[in-house]
């Protein structure tokens, strides 16, 4: 649950506007989480004044780990963490931008890294996972993007983090896409539709990113969606990167195996299993 602490605070008022616009978006949420999820969105309508007088915006991004497995020389490997990445979309990025320039704000100030202070956010390990090679545990990955990025979201840290698996939940990529018979199968699959799908979820178009995967194709990568910062609504990137994909692109499965071990000497108790909710793990 927030804290005052946290300084994570919600006006009825703020809650009563942002349900009205959500509360389809939400039909899968507990009324404890549901509650939590309107009010750390409700963040981002009330950073600090200094930072919402500059006019920015945010862009979260997406990572398929089936595609960077694939398409990494070094391949990928299970964290050390002690926790399972889901089989799902990752969070890669949570940036923010200059609503009149479109340039990116980095580096804002030197408030520094504590990674006490997000070890216990629900879904970090899972949802914003590194699996990259060798095995780690992903704290050099977090400070990077609050060095970064979150030092300019006007946004604590923990709520920075908060937010951004907030809004992975929200635009839930894979379930949307699934929902419609666009799976991680190796199956081939129209950027448009893929598109479509996303944007009639959530009212805004989103970005794709391709990366070359077998057979010299091109594989589904990465998903950028943006975020207006006065009332957290999804909008179209207002200077969307250009990235090249062909018409039908490969959505490339990710797989238990393809996640290299620790060695026997470093090996831990994984807690979660590796699963997609649904879908049996082979």
């Amino acid at each position: 649950m927030l804290t005052t602490q946290e300084t994570i605070s919600c006006t009825a008022g703020y809650q009563f506007l942002l349900v009205s616009r959500t509360i389809e978006r939400l039909q899968g949420f507990g009324m404890a989480s549901r509650m939590t999820l309107l009010c750390l969105l409700g963040v981002l309508a009330s950073a600090s004044p200094a930072i919402a007088d500059s006019g920015i915006y945010y862009q979260i991004a997406f990572m398929w780990p089936g595609a960077y497995c694939a398409q990494t020389k070094a391949g990928c490997c299970m964290p050390s963490t002690g926790v399972v990445p889901a089989r799902d979309f990752y969070v890669s990025g949570f940036t923010v931008y200059n609503a009149t320039t479109n340039d990116p704000e980095t580096r804002c100030s030197n408030t520094p890294f504590d990674p006490t202070v997000i070890a216990n956010i629900e879904g970090l390990n899972k949802y914003w996972s590194n699996i990259k090679c060798p095995s780690n545990n992903g704290k050099n990955g977090w400070k990077n993007a609050w060095k970064t990025a979150g030092v300019c979201s006007g946004l604590n840290e923990k709520t920075y983090f908060q937010v951004a698996l907030a809004l992975r939940d929200r635009i839930n990529p894979l379930a949307r896409l699934a929902s419609k018979g666009i799976k991680p199968d190796f199956g081939l699959y129209s950027v448009k539709g893929i598109k479509k799908i996303i944007k009639n979820g959530i009212g805004a178009t989103p970005v794709i990113q391709c990366s070359k995967g077998p057979f010299d194709k091109f594989q589904l990568y990465q998903i950028f969606v943006c975020v207006r910062e006065e009332d957290g609504e999804f909008i179209d990137c207002p200077a969307p990167p250009k990235y090249t994909c062909s018409d039908e692109i490969l959505f490339h499965p990710f797989k238990k195996w393809m996640l290299k071990q620790l060695k026997e000497e470093d090996a831990v108790t994984y807690v979660d299993p590796f699963v997609l909710p649904g879908v049996a793990m082979e």
